[in-house]
């Protein structure tokens, strides 16, 4: 940690919480946690109550361990040690992060804070806005669903966006490292958890909504508004990037206080998408911004990618970075992990993973290429378990639409028995006529099923875990990543290795 010690009474006035009862004692807090098992001497202790336990019944080891304050819902029971302070509101969960951000020292408010938000596209995004600024000769970090990333340093990460206690903690991280700017995506269930409540945002980008975590908010209307409340608590010295195309950037120009910045297609958009030319290998385009013309060259293939690139350049208009910038930090993007990630192993055919696992973003992805490729298109894919059901025909459907032949698998099964998951998806695969359709509980065997059945001038798409490196199958978590597995499925077959190993699903 980067700043003094504070003590627990300035950090409740910092940020503005008023505990129901006065504090008996004001120890100094040196970092606060979520997790019982890693509280250390001098930590305060968030006892959440969460679905399915309570962080309440957890004080005793945290103080065991060294915690110096709680925070909880509860009263102080009796029988608690009065020298650890105790602090009672009403909703413990929303003030982790005013506190965690006093306790490092408000690194946001150095930072320039970015972001990132919508159904799919979240991570090219940051990926493409850290190029840009990289390319502007800005220090850059990135946290997101592939982890945290700034100079040479790398890690993954258990969510999307982190808890409040350890956001804090690696954004103070990146300050004190000399990074300037950091893109975040921010996950609806982190807006609706209060993980980047207290967090100043420079700009926030906006990038489409699709049905997806429809098990959690039970319909698109309570999604959609997850996702607008980081536009609403952005205030009128800041920016937000939105779709000029779609019916939820307008709803959000009309209730944010920030500047808006529009991009997309439609010709009221400030940054417009023209001349567009898409590749398997990549995509072109013209950015008409404020009546100048930029070329565009990225190194990512499909309509929606230069939808991404759009949005990436808006934001880094709203962050003042030249059109040089821009230009350069598309074309010079890193490749992301599972996202249209190309393997090349000497075959004759394309082969692609990719993350996409709603049906808008496999449309998305298999409408934008299916003109492209010259024969067949391969997908293997299937759907989660203990998740929104109804998207599994809608899924089945989309793909069977577009491929040539379709291999329905497993995916993060979890509780569900994995045989009746694929007989949801394919009730939407055989509503359409004509498509041939394999399936096989075994993603390893379903892969190479599509690999051995590709020719020459195929694409085989692996869609749905894209950068994932686990397979949850009941209380078993297993390795498996889809690229490890074709790589060594294709290198047997056209490489210099004879391994062709990989986990089971």
């Amino acid at each position: 940690m980067s700043v003094a010690v504070p003590k627990l009474s300035d950090l409740l006035t910092a940020a503005a919480i008023t505990p129901a009862l006065p504090l008996e004692c004001d120890p100094w807090i040196v970092d606060a946690r979520l997790d019982s098992r890693a509280i250390a001497d001098g930590d305060l202790f968030f006892a959440l109550r969460g679905e399915n336990c309570d962080g309440e019944s957890f004080i005793p080891q945290a103080v065991k361990r060294g915690a110096r304050a709680i925070v909880a819902q509860s009263a102080k029971p009796s029988s608690h040690d009065q020298t650890v302070a105790w602090v009672q509101i009403e909703d413990p969960r929303h003030a982790v992060g005013p506190i965690a951000r006093q306790i490092h020292g408000r690194p946001d408010e150095t930072l320039e804070l970015i972001g990132v938000t919508g159904t799919n596209g979240k991570t090219t995004v940051t990926y493409m806005i850290q190029s840009i600024a990289l390319a502007a000769g800005r220090p850059a970090g990135r946290i997101g669903t592939t982890g945290y990333a700034f100079g040479t340093i790398s890690a993954d990460q258990e969510r999307t966006t982190p808890e409040a206690t350890e956001l804090f903690r690696l954004l103070d991280e990146m300050r004190v490292g000399g990074a300037q700017l950091v893109a975040m995506e921010v996950s609806s269930h982190a807006l609706s958890l209060g993980r980047v409540n207290g967090a100043r945002f420079r700009s926030a980008t906006f990038l489409n909504l699709s049905r997806d975590h429809l098990d959690y908010y039970g319909d698109e209307a309570s999604y959609f508004e997850a996702k607008a409340s980081l536009f609403d608590s952005l205030d009128a010295a800041a920016h937000a990037i939105l779709p000029a195309d779609s019916v939820w950037g307008s709803k959000l120009r009309e209730r944010t206080a920030a500047r808006v910045i529009s991009f997309g297609r439609d010709e009221s958009a400030d940054v417009r998408i023209t001349d567009e030319e898409c590749r398997l290998d990549g995509s072109d385009a013209t950015l008409l911004i404020n009546g100048n013309s930029i070329p565009i060259e990225l190194p990512l293939p499909g309509r929606f990618n230069l939808e991404n690139a759009a949005a990436a350049a808006a934001t880094a208009l709203s962050l003042g970075f030249s059109f040089d910038a821009i230009q350069r930090g598309l074309a010079e993007m890193p490749a992301v992990p599972g996202r249209v990630q190309r393997l090349q192993c000497g075959q004759p055919f394309e082969v692609w993973v990719d993350y996409a696992h709603t049906p808008d973003a496999l449309a998305n992805l298999l409408d934008s290429v299916r003109p492209l490729v010259p024969k067949r298109l391969l997908v293997v894919f299937g759907c989660g378990g203990d998740r929104d059901r109804g998207k599994r025909p809608e899924m089945g459907e989309m793909v069977a639409r577009y491929a040539d032949l379709c291999v329905v698998t497993s995916d993060n099964p979890r509780s569900e028995d994995p045989q009746q998951i694929i007989d949801d998806v394919v009730r939407g695969v055989t509503a359409v006529e004509g498509v041939q359709c394999n399936t096989d509980v075994d993603r390893r065997r379903a892969i190479k099923l599509a690999l051995e059945s590709a020719e020459a001038g195929d694409l085989v798409v692996i869609a749905g875990k894209g950068h994932e490196s686990t397979m949850t199958i009941g209380a078993d978590v297993r390795s498996f990543n889809d690229h490890e597995v074709a790589t060594r499925l294709l290198n047997a077959r056209f490489g210099n290795t004879t391994d062709a190993g990989g986990a089971d699903a």
